[in-house]
């Protein structure tokens, strides 16, 4: 693959998350600045997760290609994902949970909630999202808010291996009828997607978030396979943009036109822009000495933020502080599960083929 700038951009979307978490965490309201000038529409850790997303489709749909077999693929995408969920796991039970627990050590570490909390690494829902006495007193109580995407972009490698042995070398065809179709579900559904809050079988996901998140994984998977037919231009960026901006004039002007509409240019736009800034410009020389630590942040950041808000004190500091804060503890975090954890596991993914 050509130099790009994909590792720059799951940096700048692990970021998002952590200060769009900022705010309600810090007890501050749930609604950040970026959030508030758009009057909702782009929310900032979940336009980081959109990032993430769109990015992962691509580099997805790669992987998938050139991998040496199926099992193969799988594989990799265990050693991308398990090890540093596992340390990470392990280290908010042992480290993060004692210093934080309203309990003595020896009640915290024989209650059995405590180790339930591990129950987290099989990914998809219900597993325990506390520990006993942790966070207890805080506005938020959750250990970890972060992980419950993980399950949903897991669904979405299966579903995008799934189409592959079906299809073989149409599977770009099937990828782009997947996005109609997807896409299609807002025209048959009369209210936000992410209300069919009806869990599916076997998997409990949210079939809303599913289709959600599956929108933008797609886009960009088509993005990799219509590559030689895309054309990613600075002039269509900003006609998007000026559509955008247009759509959100009418909608602010006129009650006929509801501010939802955005969201539905949402989904073409922004895998757009990311993927124009992609592969227009190159950021290896910037992030090659730094690694990819945009998985360690994203996995580190929320309890890291919940231990600094009970150490410092909830509600004493501004969400834009406490950012500022949580990023200096998360990005060392980070460095070392990337360098200790993750990275040396990557160095296994072609022992099974």
């Amino acid at each position: 693959m050509a130099r790009n700038s994909f590792n720059l951009l799951r940096h700048i979307a692990a970021i998002l998350v952590v200060y769009g978490h900022a705010y309600p965490l810090s007890g501050n309201g749930t609604i950040d600045k970026i959030q508030e000038i758009s009057r909702g529409v782009f929310p900032s850790a979940q336009i980081g997760v959109f990032i993430f997303f769109s990015i992962s489709g691509y580099l997805i749909a790669i992987s998938l290609e050139r991998s040496s077999s199926y099992i193969n693929f799988l594989w990799k995408r265990f050693l991308r994902i398990m090890p540093g969920l596992a340390v990470c796991l392990i280290f908010i039970m042992l480290i993060i949970g004692p210093i934080s627990t309203v309990l003595s050590t020896a009640a915290y570490f024989s209650s059995p909630q405590t180790y339930a909390f591990l129950k987290a690494l099989k990914i998809f829902p219900d597993y325990p999202n506390y520990l006993p006495g942790v966070f207890e007193t805080l506005p938020v109580q959750l250990v970890n808010g972060s992980l419950w995407t993980l399950a949903y972009e897991v669904t979405l490698y299966v579903i995008l291996m799934t189409l592959h042995i079906a299809f073989g070398k149409r599977t770009k065809s099937a990828v782009l009828v997947m996005i109609i179709l997807l896409w299609s579900s807002f025209f048959v559904w009369h209210g936000p997607v992410t209300s069919w809050n009806q869990p599916l079988r076997i998997i409990h996901l949210n079939l809303g978030e599913l289709i959600n998140f599956g929108l933008y994984f797609f886009i960009g998977s088509a993005s990799f396979y219509f590559r030689n037919i895309l054309k990613f231009k600075s002039y269509y960026m900003l006609a998007g943009l000026g559509i955008l901006m247009f759509v959100y004039w009418l909608s602010s002007t006129m009650n006929f036109i509801p501010l939802s509409s955005i969201v539905w240019i949402r989904y073409m736009l922004l895998p757009y822009i990311i993927f124009y800034i992609a592969l227009q410009f190159d950021t290896h020389e910037l992030m090659d000495g730094i690694g990819d630590l945009s998985y360690g942040i994203y996995i580190y950041s929320f309890p890291i933020q919940q231990f600094l808000q009970l150490k410092l004190g909830a509600y004493h500091f501004s969400s834009e502080i406490m950012f500022l804060i949580a990023l200096l503890v998360i990005v060392p975090v980070a460095v070392f599960s990337w360098r200790w954890v993750e990275n040396p596991a990557l160095q296994y993914k072609m022992s099974v083929k």
